[in-house]
């Protein structure tokens, strides 16, 4: 086959005659275009462009939020940010952009969202499916919808069940290919897990987003979800913060439900305790609160104990009554031999601690205990703490025999 060289302005081209069509290869970009594609050739990819995409990961409610951006036309959007917005604006000026666009997969109910202050920061438009009752101005998005944020297109699917206005977004680096190469799901599809219906949610709906949107998608397209092990907002989730359609169609307890029924009834059993204050956080969220609903009578930070502190007490013979508030199956991989009652059975289960002890609650990461100590405390419990860290923060620092997962 031989080959010519052409140009476009700055951009280079080459040239293939193939039969009756003509192929050609444009710049770095490695994606081969057709005589139809270059129809329009205002639409060619600068060359040297490059995407932006960085999870954020948020111990804090096992959060994970988004950037992503295009360096060539010097833009990007944020997805699910967190009250603190300081990160994604110095990713922002780090990689020479500006955020152009905010997107909410659903309103939040679990943290504190930080989209109302980017936007007054950015002047960039929030954008909320068009379910949304917001008590600020939104762009709402609906089904089907692609947006464009420099070379990267990102559609809109409409998958409800965690709740009525929850989206998941495809999107796809146009400089590489037209098809996407990632979605994120929000709370709809979680590594292991899939989201909870009782927040204001339907698990018949949740039912149809998955089975009838996201499993459709193709086997090797990654899944990058809202939170990871650790939030409330499922009941098994992965510590892993990103996935395959492909294998969490095999391995997804969740998904081995084809049976509408069957898979409302599983979604719906052995919940965890719902967050604390939720409808008042996704009031705040949404605009119809001003000030954040913080209502703690006492001071977490204070009722903290580390890893080093609980070893020494332990070794002095003095050590806590621990309480291991992860999943049973969590317990069987690796445990520091404390009492279990997973957070989700904690409210019908607390006659079983004893006020008068000292008792130091535990889980995986930190998160989950932080949770404990909130309840506990509320109920009476005056002499806990929480171990900063959980579990990892001991195989890390203490005994690196223990299996971390």
């Amino acid at each position: 086959m031989s080959e010519k060289k052409s140009s476009i302005g700055r951009n280079s081209l080459r040239v293939f005659p193939v039969e009756k069509e003509v192929l050609f290869w444009y710049g770095c970009n490695e994606r081969i275009y057709t005589l139809k594609d270059l129809s329009n050739l205002s639409d060619l990819p600068e060359e040297g462009s490059t995407m932006i995409f960085k999870q954020f990961q948020h111990e804090e409610g096992a959060c994970l939020s988004y950037v992503i951006g295009c360096t060539s036309k010097k833009v990007c959007a944020v997805i699910d940010s967190q009250l603190q917005i300081e990160p994604y604006l110095e990713l922002a000026k780090v990689r020479g952009v500006r955020i152009t666009h905010i997107f909410e997969t659903h309103s939040q109910a679990d943290h504190l969202s930080g989209a109302k202050r980017l936007a007054e920061v950015t002047g960039a438009p929030i954008h909320f499916h068009e379910l949304v009752n917001a008590a600020f101005p939104v762009a709402k998005i609906r089904d089907g919808q692609t947006l464009t944020v420099g070379n990267i297109h990102l559609k809109i699917l409409h998958t409800p069940g965690h709740t009525p206005d929850s989206v998941s977004i495809l999107v796809a680096d146009t400089t590489r290919s037209p098809e996407p190469w990632f979605v994120l799901t929000g709370d709809t599809l979680f590594v292991g897990d899939t989201g909870r219906p009782d927040l204001d949610g339907n698990a018949e709906e949740l039912y149809d987003s998955l089975h009838g949107k996201l499993l459709t998608l193709d086997d090797s397209l990654e899944i990058f979800p809202a939170h990871y092990a650790g939030s409330v907002c499922g009941k098994a989730l992965s510590p892993k913060p990103s996935s395959t359609i492909g294998f969490e169609r095999r391995f997804n307890l969740s998904l081995q439900f084809k049976n509408r029924d069957e898979f409302v009834k599983f979604v719906n059993e052995n919940l965890p305790v719902q967050p604390p204050r939720f409808q008042k956080v996704r009031q705040f969220n949404l605009g119809f609160l001003t000030e954040p609903p913080i209502e703690k009578t006492f001071d977490l930070k204070a009722l903290q104990i580390s890893v080093e502190e609980l070893k020494h007490r332990s070794d002095l013979g003095d050590p806590p009554f621990l309480l291991d508030v992860r999943e049973q199956y969590e317990y069987h991989i690796c445990n520091l031999g404390g009492y279990l009652i997973p957070l989700r059975q904690l409210p019908q289960r607390m006659d079983e601690l004893d006020k008068r002890k000292e008792i130091v609650v535990h889980c995986q990461f930190g998160t989950r205990s932080q949770q404990a100590l909130e309840i506990l405390y509320n109920a009476g419990f005056r002499n806990v703490k929480n171990l900063t860290g959980g579990i990892d923060a001991w195989a890390e620092k203490i005994d690196r025999r223990m299996p971390r997962y």
